[in-house]
């Protein structure tokens, strides 16, 4: 199976869906969703809430992930945890509460992926908790931006700041649930029926070009942000694009106690070349990320 990038207008050359999403799908990660930062203690985490789409809005909304990831050796946008992912973002809100802040903001600083370096700077079998399942409050300014960008202009009793200027906002949720209504009504056979090929076309051409692009910016966050945002289940994501995730504390350059200095893990080598590439890119994966780029005014590879 080819992936085929769901873009207007000329596309780049077929090449493998691997190939494309490990060197080039990862840049998604940090459009929306912010990354960890700071730590803190909120307490537990409130259980995800699952309630916002239908059944069939959940199907729709499965299928149109997998015409943008769509599924092969490795999991498609579905299975890569899309669903959950938005339908967690668009109810961040619905069950936060003085001790359960909202699942904006992720906590941190580590996620208890990675160990704490040994006396020696090598890796120990002690991990930390994982404080990216804990989320951070957010102040009044962030409060009311979120508020307003998944709810729209009427979260806040005098409208967003800009409505005189620009209209009223449209949140998320109502974009989302707006966008699927139409494309449901779009199709004429059940969108989750449709074959891989329907599937792809009808992304490019049976949904608005806000929502499609909507589409898209939602299921590469899901696929590769922390899968504490509800995506990216079991590290699959990462491991698609072979990006190892989080590496503090453990880091890479580590502290060795014994030797009173700072040494390199052997593995991740910061002052030798490092020859263990599994798959080092090919002139044609070079000139397909080029051409990809290129759509967007620049080049990966090429000044």
């Amino acid at each position: 199976m080819k992936y085929r990038l769901p873009v207007v207008g000329s596309a780049p050359p077929a090449h493998s869906r691997r190939d494309l999403l490990r060197y080039l799908g990862g840049i998604a990660v940090s459009t929306a969703i912010p990354f960890p930062l700071a730590g803190c203690d909120n307490g537990t985490t409130p259980p995800p809430q699952t309630g916002f789409f239908t059944d069939q809005e959940r199907a729709v909304l499965g299928a149109l992930a997998n015409a943008v990831i769509p599924p092969d050796d490795t999991p498609g946008g579905k299975d890569l945890g899309a669903v959950a992912y938005i339908e967690k973002l668009l109810t961040a809100f619905d069950a936060a509460d003085a001790t359960h802040p909202p699942a904006i903001y992720a906590g941190g600083p580590f996620s208890g992926r990675a160990p704490y370096a040994d006396a020696n700077g090598a890796p120990s079998t002690n991990f930390p908790p994982n404080s990216f399942a804990t989320f951070l409050p957010l102040d009044f300014v962030k409060d009311a931006g979120w508020r307003v960008q998944i709810f729209g202009s009427t979260a806040l009793p005098s409208g967003a700041p800009n409505d005189a200027l620009l209209g009223a906002v449209v949140g998320l949720r109502d974009q989302v649930k707006q966008g699927l209504a139409a494309a449901i009504a779009a199709s004429p056979t059940p969108i989750d029926q449709l074959n891989e090929d329907d599937l792809i076309s009808f992304l490019n051409t049976g949904l608005s070009v806000e929502f499609r692009q909507l589409v898209i910016d939602l299921v590469c966050q899901a696929a590769w942000a922390p899968p504490e945002y509800g995506g990216n289940p079991n590290l699959a994501g990462w491991q698609m694009v072979h990006f190892e995730g989080d590496v503090q504390p453990l880091g890479y350059s580590v502290w060795s106690t014994a030797q009173n200095q700072y040494v390199e893990r052997p593995d991740h080598p910061m002052t030798t070349p490092d020859a263990t590439d599994p798959e080092p890119l090919d002139a044609d994966v070079i000139a397909l990320c080029d051409n990809v780029v290129s759509l967007l005014g620049g080049s990966v590879f090429q000044p």
